[in-house]
């Protein structure tokens, strides 16, 4: 499940996963905020906390058909899940063009702030 919660700060699309995320919630939540982000703040920085039900992406959704690609964005941080997520963004950082943080929950605060001081958008 991926939902949109409250911003966490202006210009930054605020989503919370848990359990299985699926390529529904991928075309339901996920492209229409980075559209609509891009076209209204000329940026797309993410910031998405997960609880430690976490499981992963649905496995029709990355058959390698093109249902779940995501777009370019800005900066990207992820906060809380299992422990395997903060290996996994490590390991992905390389491979896309913005840039991307991991911070376990206890560490929410400082995620915040490296997202808020990667944004064009001040408060």
């Amino acid at each position: 499940m991926l939902c949109q919660i409250p911003e966490i700060a202006k210009g930054v699309i605020s989503l919370f996963a848990s359990g299985r995320i699926t390529a529904q919630d991928y075309r339901t939540h996920l492209q229409p905020a980075i559209k609509s982000y891009r076209e209204d703040w000329g940026q797309v920085c993410l910031y998405i906390e997960a609880d430690v039900l976490l499981e992963g992406w649905e496995q029709a959704s990355l058959s390698g058909a093109g249902e779940v690609q995501l777009p370019p964005f800005d900066a990207l941080v992820f906060v809380g899940g299992p422990d395997w997520v903060g290996n996994a963004i490590r390991l992905l950082g390389p491979f896309v063009a913005g840039e991307i943080a991991w911070f376990p929950l206890q560490d929410k605060a400082k995620a915040i702030a490296w997202i808020q001081k990667r944004s064009l958008i001040k408060a």
